[in-house]
């Protein structure tokens, strides 16, 4: 792995970033002086996010693991992107940014309040980049997640795509339960509001071995769309893992959705209750080339599902999403303007931003 050049927006780039050593690192914990942070942890496997949450340990979205199980576990657990690709001969799986793939070409693009990751399969003509930040300035926590596929061949490709997190560990798992009892706390585990496109996830009480029980109000959130067409359409939700990976618990392949068509994966009744969810979401797309199609999440935790109804048609827009990235940029350069450095070496005047 090398990383000897930076981009026109200044971040660090770092070439085939799978391949080398690994690291850990974090986005920073910052959303400004009235916005609520989001911890996030990533390495350079998979697709980067490892873990992240509110608060800390006891209230994770990703599970929160140390650096060297996050090594391993991260290309599973974590974010997944999955194609099924239409081929002459019949539907091809393609997943970017999986382990076992040897022919592609990965960059990481590390920046001072984000992280964007790319990799390009040259005989597919498909080129995948995915982009991560936290939301400043709102009373909720979320990290950003948006994928956007570009055909980067010569002829025109179809797809269905299924994006997402195998697992999401709702709102009121501990780091205890979650690494002791974790079979027994998928037994509170539930996911709510699937109807309205938006899955909420929360036990449904306290599990702990107490007296005295405890509903909870609050909960995690994991919304997406496309905002391919106008107005910005939400994708359908699948929160029950079996529905996509069949009987493989280790989540490596998703053998029902390589054999079933998205719409009829996503009408088939799911599971919601008793086991631990995942937030997967489809879309359907036709890329002529040099074309793109885009997929926008947000995820996060908020104080009540009708605190979420309320802000999910102000959120749920391509617009808010771009105001938000500007905005994240902007507040970390105004908080390490305090240090601006100017020298003859630009590199170390990025250097003195980046380590304030």
């Amino acid at each position: 792995m090398t990383g000897t050049s930076f981009d026109n927006s200044g971040r660090f780039i770092l070439e085939n970033f799978a391949s080398g050593l690994p690291f850990s690192s974090f986005l920073p914990g910052i959303a400004g002086p009235l916005g609520t942070p989001m911890w996030v942890f990533y390495v350079n496997r998979g697709q980067a996010i490892a873990s992240f949450g509110v608060g800390n340990k006891d209230n994770p979205i990703m599970e929160f693991l140390p650096a060297n199980k996050s090594y391993q576990s991260t290309p599973y657990t974590g974010f997944r992107t999955f194609l099924k690709l239409a081929e002459t001969d019949g539907p091809r799986l393609y997943e970017p940014f999986s382990p076992w793939r040897s022919d592609e070409s990965t960059q990481m693009f590390v920046g001072l309040n984000e992280l964007e990751l790319q990799t390009t399969n040259p005989s597919r003509g498909i080129q995948t980049n995915v982009l991560y930040f936290v939301v400043p300035g709102e009373d909720f926590a979320a990290i950003v997640r948006q994928v956007r596929v570009t055909n980067v061949g010569d002829r025109p490709i179809a797809f269905e795509l299924l994006d997402g997190m195998p697992r999401v560990i709702p709102f009121g798992a501990d780091n205890w339960g979650l690494k002791h009892i974790n079979r027994t706390l998928e037994a509170w585990m539930e996911v709510l509001h699937l109807d309205r496109g938006i899955p909420f996830y929360r036990l449904r009480a306290s599990a702990g071995d107490t007296t005295e029980v405890v509903e909870f109000q609050a909960g995690h959130f994991y919304l997406a769309f496309t905002a391919d067409a106008r107005p910005a359409r939400r994708l359908p939700a699948i929160v029950d893992p079996r529905l996509v990976f069949g009987e493989d618990t280790s989540l490596s392949v998703p053998h029902n959705f390589a054999r079933t068509a998205l719409a009829d994966l996503v009408s088939q009744p799911q599971v919601t209750v008793g086991r631990t969810p995942s937030g997967l979401f489809g879309l359907e797309a036709t890329l002529e080339p040099g074309e793109a199609t885009a997929l926008h999440a947000l995820i996060g935790h908020t104080s009540s599902d009708q605190r979420l109804f309320a802000m999910a048609g102000r959120i749920a827009q391509a617009s808010y999403i771009e105001d938000k990235r500007r905005e994240a940029q902007q507040l970390v350069r105004d908080l390490t303007d305090v240090v601006d450095t100017r020298t003859g070496l630009p590199l170390f005047d990025a250097y003195c931003r980046q380590t304030f």
